[in-house]
């Protein structure tokens, strides 16, 4: 068998789990985390051991940190609201990749498919793979939903060891 079929019901545990892949595994966003604490720790000591409190300079960085942290939950949520439908009941997605495309159906009528030169990004996290295409197709296909094949055809595909 050159593919594969996979059934997946995506949770808020699946979502969250990709999402601190991405936040918080990313090195932009682990520089961009590293840079805001210091700021905040640099200040805190300012203030502690000069008894000097230049707000100024922490206010940016400390917005910065909670906009970080308000895009993380803001895109869990939204995730996790796209893969439900309009009754709250969770979409089925469908994935099957026959031909070096990976393809997408769910329930809801929806269908989708990403070749392999045009997947942009690929990753795996402990229950899910997730892969982004150039067109910003995301797919969240999880290791333990396949009817056919197995996850080794995926990891193949694309290409992660």
């Amino acid at each position: 068998m050159n593919g594969f079929k996979n059934k997946t019901v995506i949770s808020k545990k699946d979502i969250s789990e990709i999402n601190r892949h991405i936040y918080f595994k990313t090195p932009l966003y682990i520089v961009l985390y590293i840079i805001c604490i210091l700021s905040i720790v640099s200040r805190l000591i300012d203030y502690f051991i000069y008894n000097e409190l230049n707000l100024n300079a922490t206010i940016p960085f400390l917005l910065a940190l909670i906009a970080m942290v308000f895009v993380f939950t803001t895109n869990n949520r939204n995730m996790f609201n796209q893969s439900i439908d309009d009754n709250g009941n969770p979409l089925t997605y469908n994935y099957t990749l026959e031909d070096n495309v990976l393809k997408l159906q769910t329930n809801d009528g929806n269908n989708g498919e990403i070749p392999k030169n045009m997947v942009y990004k690929s990753f795996e996290t402990k229950n899910c793979f997730a892969v982004r295409s150039r067109q910003n197709a995301f797919f969240i296909i999880k290791k333990d939903s396949f009817i056919e094949g197995s996850a080794d055809v995926l990891k193949d595909f694309l290409e992660i060891k």
